[in-house]
Formats: structure tokens, sequence, C-alpha cells
């Protein structure tokens, strides 16, 4: 089976090429984990495409293109750019505080192999990845667990807002979610928590939008924790090396009582 899809360069192509890619993978019954892992590389491959390849320019496409068997997943991302492959060996940037430089770390860790090829007249580049296919049970179960766009719900603990985040954490929700945070910290709440229990796919993007959180955070002298994260989203900030970075937690409860001040026995 193979299935081609072509998006425009604007940023709600983002959202259609999840939903396009979600459905083909789902369709095929591949195992949930394996789903993860494939989306979250195609997401940076594409957002690679949308950003440094075809740069937001309009009239300019992306396309992507999945072809299943039953032993391989092969996944071609293509731009329409200068055709010009940048820091591609690149696993995680220098600096650990940088809000950007991971996406093709993560691309090397889910891929089981990954090519790179310019398009015909140096235009353009093709990100083409394959991914072993190992297990054969359905993920239609879990078909809500892997839905749409970001939804947030806010809840005060004192000095300490509580998010509870659904969804994707992606490019397009990860700036939504600043502007969110922005606004508690400026209305005088120095710290946030985020509840990631319900959140099921995190890409560079997602990661990079929490990062630039916590800075905002210090500057007003407050802190950012997270807690409740799947399994598969914590490998997400083991691989990236961020996981002794951010304050992370088993559980909202433990994360609370961080904040509260230290007793004298």
């Amino acid at each position: 089976m193979r299935k081609v899809f072509k998006y425009p360069s604007v940023i709600e192509s983002e959202g259609a090429m999840y939903s396009d890619v979600k459905n083909v993978l789902m369709e095929a019954k591949v195992e949930r984990r394996r789903l993860f892992s494939i989306m979250l590389a195609v997401s940076e491959a594409f957002t690679n495409a949308l950003i440094h390849g075809n740069q937001f320019v309009a009239g300019k496409q992306i396309e992507v293109s999945i072809t299943v068997n039953n032993d391989t997943i092969v996944a071609d991302i293509i731009d329409e750019g200068e055709g010009y492959i940048a820091n591609m060996t690149s696993i995680n940037p220098v600096d650990e505080m940088s809000e950007g430089g991971r996406g093709v770390g993560l691309m090397n860790s889910f891929a089981d192999e990954i090519k790179y090829f310019r398009g015909s007249n140096q235009c353009g580049t093709r990100v083409s990845m394959r991914f072993n296919r190992n297990v054969f049970i359905s993920c239609q179960k879990n078909a809500s667990n892997m839905e749409g766009k970001m939804e947030s719900k806010r809840r005060d603990e004192g000095q300490v807002v509580i998010i509870y985040l659904s969804g994707r954490l992606d490019l397009s929700s990860g700036n939504k979610l600043k502007e969110e945070v922005k606004g508690i910290l400026n209305s005088g709440k120095p710290s946030v928590h985020l509840n990631l229990k319900d959140v099921e796919f995190v890409n560079s993007s997602g990661l990079g939008a929490l990062v630039s959180i916590m800075k905002e955070t210090r500057i007003h002298r407050g802190r950012l924790t997270l807690s409740d994260m799947a399994d598969y989203v914590r490998e997400i900030f083991d691989i990236t090396q961020l996981s002794h970075i951010f304050e992370i937690f088993a559980t909202e409860q433990e994360a609370l009582r961080s904040y509260q001040p230290a007793t004298v026995g």
C-alpha cells in the first residue's frame, strides 16, 4: 500500500499531515508504540521541510508518501526548497537549553535507516526513512488516544497554575502554549505545572516550546514542573537529554508538594 499527500507551506498543514499519516498507519494496523515513533520521525522531517526547506513560501508544496508492506514502512518527505542539506548529522544541540536543533537526532533515533537526496536540478530535498515492522496487532482500540490538536484546562493552586494538556504538542500547539503561559506569568503567577497525562505526541518543536516556557518562568523567579508522562513521551526527554534539565515528577501530587516550604523538624 502506498499513499501520497501534498500540502501547502503553511503551519496549518502540520495538523493535516498528522491526521493523514496516522490514518494510513492505523489502517495498516501498525502497533501503537511503533506508530508513535514513525509519526514522530515523519513530523520532524515535515517540520524541517516546512521551516528550513520551503521556508513557508507561498506556492511551494511538501509531498509526503507512505509505503507499507509486511516487513517495512517507508516514509518520503520532499520539499521544494533550495536543495541545501545542512546539519543532518547533528544529534542534539550543543546548548541543552537551546529551543531547537533536536529534530534530526530524534529522526535518527527512531528510523532504522534514513537517507537524504537532493532533488532534480539541485532543487528540493527528499528525506527517505525506513522503519522495520515487527508487530502486527491492531491499534484501533487506541484511536481516541492519538487524536488531534492540543487542548488545555487550567486550575490555580496558590501561586502555581496547573495546566492539563491533551493531544499533540508540536509546532502550532507549542506556540499557543507559550502564549498562554506568558499571559499567566504576566498576571503575577510565577510558576506553572504541566500535567502531561493525556499528551500522546511530542516532537522537537514541542520540546522547544517547553524550554522557552522554562526560561520565561525563571525570568519571573518561578518554576516549571512536569508530571504524569506516558513512557514513550518520557523516552523523548531521555533521548534528547532533557530529563535532567526539566523538573519531572511521576505525579501531579508529588510536583505540588515540591512547591511547599520545607518544614524544620
